[in-house]
């Protein structure tokens, strides 16, 4: 089976709280049916002395997990809701099943920490029996296919509200931003959020001639008419063009800061998910 991790990039990152604690287990969601909130390859540490980074469910479910770190199999397999063996039901319906490694590979906890510092994706093949993790090709081996992708970062530009509310929503939601005059990767997003739309134009062009997974601007249709028309002057393929995203956000003619911020926010998490998730 092939599975990938869910959008999320949270300041306390499980993989990154065992290396700093060794010690604990890594509990992963490895199947989930019916409308659970979450995917599989989600991660939850856990401790002996009761100490938890993560969430893989409702707080019964991960307290249940945690009653079975005495277990000594290298994995223990646990199954929630309809057909398992243990009485708690979930409110959303469905089956999740989790495998509860005793003592994850430092090695593989390092090498995925250095694939997020990196801005890798990493491919993993994790054998359910011992535990064990190894480099995979996509798609490919015989036991978990856990792939990785790298957290969304976000490239912002500008001076006004906007820029303040999406920044802050970025920030609280822990995803990282890069610099002004850093160069996207392929799981960046650039957003340029000017009133005065001629400071705009050196950004989106770097931002077009990168790899970044999203480009778009503040604006109205005939705003971004007028965009395209003076990207088209300076050189900007028409390739590229098309990857000028404009009117942005999933609400159309948003005038709060706050609304334009969410709304532009929710667009980039929905083209994130529909190319890496």
């Amino acid at each position: 089976m092939t599975m990938s991790s869910p959008i999320s990039a949270l300041a306390d990152c499980p993989v990154k709280s065992l290396l700093a604690r060794p010690g604990g287990s890594l509990a992963m969601l490895i199947e989930a049916k019916g409308g659970f909130p979450r995917r599989p390859g989600a991660m939850m540490a856990l401790w002996p002395d009761g100490a938890r980074v993560g969430r893989l469910g409702a707080g019964c479910i991960d307290a249940d997990i945690a009653a079975h770190l005495d277990r000594t199999e290298p994995v223990t397999h646990l199954i929630y809701g309809e057909g398992g063996p243990i009485d708690l039901p979930l409110p959303c319906g469905g089956q999740v099943r989790i495998a509860l490694i005793h003592a994850p590979c430092a090695d593989w906890l390092s090498s995925i920490w250095d694939d997020r510092i990196r801005r890798r994706t990493g491919h993993w093949d994790v054998d359910l029996q011992s535990g064990k993790p190894q480099r995979a090709a996509q798609g490919r081996g015989q036991g978990f296919q856990l792939t990785l992708p790298p957290p969304p970062a976000f490239q912002i530009h500008g001076e006004g509200d906007e820029a303040l509310a999406l920044s802050q929503l970025v920030a609280a939601l822990g995803f990282p931003s890069i610099g002004a005059d850093a160069t996207p990767d392929a799981h960046s997003a650039v957003v340029t959020l000017f009133h005065d739309h001629d400071r705009e134009m050196p950004a989106l062009k770097r931002a077009l001639a990168s790899q970044a997974f999203y480009v778009g601007a503040l604006g109205s249709r005939r705003a971004q008419n007028v965009r395209l028309q003076s990207l088209a002057l300076e050189g900007v393929t028409p390739q590229d063009l098309d990857r000028m995203r404009g009117p942005i956000g999933v609400v159309a003619r948003g005038r709060d800061p706050r609304l334009i911020a969410a709304s532009a926010l929710t667009e980039i998490l929905a083209e994130y998910e529909e190319r890496f998730g």
